[in-house]
């Protein structure tokens, strides 16, 4: 069977000049196709649907349904999931944080240049994820986590609850609570999911608890 080597595409943004330019520019990239283009949120649910792309270039700031309101929607979907890269004019720490949330893997900043969005959609499409040159401000605006907060922070990406994680590391459940407080407050994070999913790639570095994590799921695992 030949193996399938172009990437699909769906482009959403509200603005019809940048739509239509983005069109034009990414129909011109070897291995890339356009397959739909949406002027709003609601659209791009239903171009999703109907094409069932690869990957979506999803605009944040978008009438009837923000770009937000789409990737929410769409994980609650029991249907195809494309990979998703926000786009946006935008890089206060709200959006940054925003893209770190579960169902989106890339996110490019307007201001960047088309060389910046191809790699982002070839780079998600293979798996990977990407935050652009310029996201990397939310690591400068994130306080440093300590290495014990590290640790119980890789605890609930293993899925430790707050008594498993303590029995883990040798510590109580109220200094799990309070560190736990403490990343949220340092990372500007709603819950501990997102604080997982906004350090995933601090959290693929060889882990200090990773040989017992390994070893054994742990009291309290779920």
């Amino acid at each position: 069977m030949k193996r399938q080597s172009t990437i699909r595409l769906v482009v959403a943004d509200d603005h019809r000049i940048i739509r239509e330019g983005l069109v034009r520019l990414l129909a011109d990239c070897p291995g890339l196709a356009i397959v739909a283009e949406a002027e709003d949120g609601e659209a791009a649910l239903v171009a999703v649907l109907r094409y069932q792309p690869d990957v979506l270039v999803l605009d944040i700031s978008m009438p009837r349904l923000n770009g937000f309101g789409v990737v929410d929607r769409l994980e609650a979907m029991d249907a195809p999931q494309p990979r998703v890269v926000l786009l946006t004019m935008h890089d206060e720490l709200p959006y940054l944080i925003g893209a770190s949330r579960p169902g989106v893997h890339g996110f490019v900043l307007k201001q960047a240049g088309i060389e910046e969005l191809v790699r982002a959609i070839r780079e998600v499409h293979a798996g990977k994820r990407y935050m652009g040159t310029r996201a990397n401000t939310l690591r400068a605006m994130r306080g440093p986590l300590t290495p014990r907060e590290i640790d119980v922070l890789r605890c609930a990406a293993h899925g430790l609850t707050i008594q498993g994680s303590a029995q883990q590391l040798e510590i109580s459940e109220k200094t799990v609570e309070t560190h736990r407080a403490h990343i949220l407050r340092k990372l500007h994070a709603a819950n501990i999911t997102t604080a997982v999913h906004m350090m995933d790639d601090v959290l693929n570095d060889p882990p200090c608890v990773a040989v017992a994590l390994a070893k054994a799921p742990g009291p309290g695992a779920t």
